[in-house]
């Protein structure tokens, strides 16, 4: 629960922007909570889904909510191999069609806090009094904790992408260089000025690169006054980033759309670390193979 209760006095149009994959449970949560929202703000909601080709019911349950009159969804349909990145520019290319006063890129697998919403939109308020061009990420804890676990960081180096120190909420907007997709708030200047996420990643990267985008056009990111909601980052066992895993698995694990492409890596690091791209597109590699080689001789 939050601190304090905020009003948004005016109607506000929102678009929420969601990419699902046979989730159906996380997708329904997601939705029905994000409609109670909406009596809370005074505000209108329509929903943009892409639909990876989920074999769950996903489908029969978007269709459901056409049965409330003031609950509109537009499901877009994927291939099941759009994954994060080229799900949502999908689902957001479809919304920006149309202009709403608000974007909102949201993960179902975040259990949002009550009242979030107003939180953001008030956030909103106070950054567009610094710069017109803006975007509010919402952080987010670990479940039962209150441990960030993602949201928005500042960079502490130039020319190392990795370097970077994640914001903890205190209250108030803080100014940041990087940003988590789970939650994000995008006005409609922002939208119209820095357009779709970059379809060309395949998984992750197009959040990181859309905040650089607001970044480079003198646009400012911000992380949210308080936590948005609760999200656990994804578990490294079984992963690339695990030592435990056979070398020659781990280095197959990383190049898929879901571990680090190089594809997606090279784009993102000549794109905004161009100065030493090249060391840490390989780094990942030699990291692979130094913490296998040690798990060895460890055990």
């Amino acid at each position: 629960m939050f601190d304090d209760k905020y009003e948004v006095k005016n109607m506000i149009s929102i678009a929420v922007i969601m990419t699902v994959f046979n989730r159906k449970e996380k997708t329904k949560t997601c939705i029905d909570f994000l409609i109670s929202e909406i009596f809370e703000t005074q505000c209108s909601m329509d929903f943009y889904i892409t639909n990876d080709g989920c074999t769950d019911g996903t489908h029969d349950l978007l269709e459901s909510y056409n049965k409330f009159p003031n609950v509109h969804i537009v499901e877009l349909q994927g291939t099941g191999n759009l994954f994060w990145n080229k799900g949502m520019h999908v689902a957001f290319g479809e919304a920006l069609k149309k202009q709403y006063d608000f974007y909102l890129w949201v993960n179902n697998d975040v259990q949002f806090k009550n009242g979030f919403l107003s939180v953001i939109l008030q956030d909103a308020k106070e950054a567009q009094k610094e710069n017109e061009i803006y975007i509010i990420c919402g952080p987010v804890c670990y479940l039962e904790t209150n441990e960030l676990s993602y949201g928005g960081a500042v960079n502490l180096s130039k020319v190392n992408p990795y370097k970077r120190k994640l914001l903890v909420p205190n209250g108030r907007i803080q100014h940041c260089d990087c940003i988590n997709g789970n939650c994000l708030l995008i006005p409609l200047n922002t939208a119209r000025l820095i357009g779709n996420i970059d379809e060309r990643y395949e998984h992750g990267f197009g959040d990181f690169d859309y905040g650089y985008k607001v970044r480079f056009k003198n646009g400012q990111c911000y992380v949210a006054s308080q936590f948005v909601g609760e999200c656990n980052r994804n578990d490294i066992k079984g992963t690339w980033k695990d030592p435990s895993v056979p070398l020659e698995k781990r280095i197959s694990l990383k190049n898929k759309p879901t571990g680090q492409p190089l594809y997606s890596h090279k784009i993102f690091l000549k794109k905004w670390f161009p100065t030493f791209w090249w060391f840490y597109l390989i780094s990942p590699y030699l990291s692979i193979v130094i913490s296998s080689v040690k798990y060895k001789i460890k055990h």
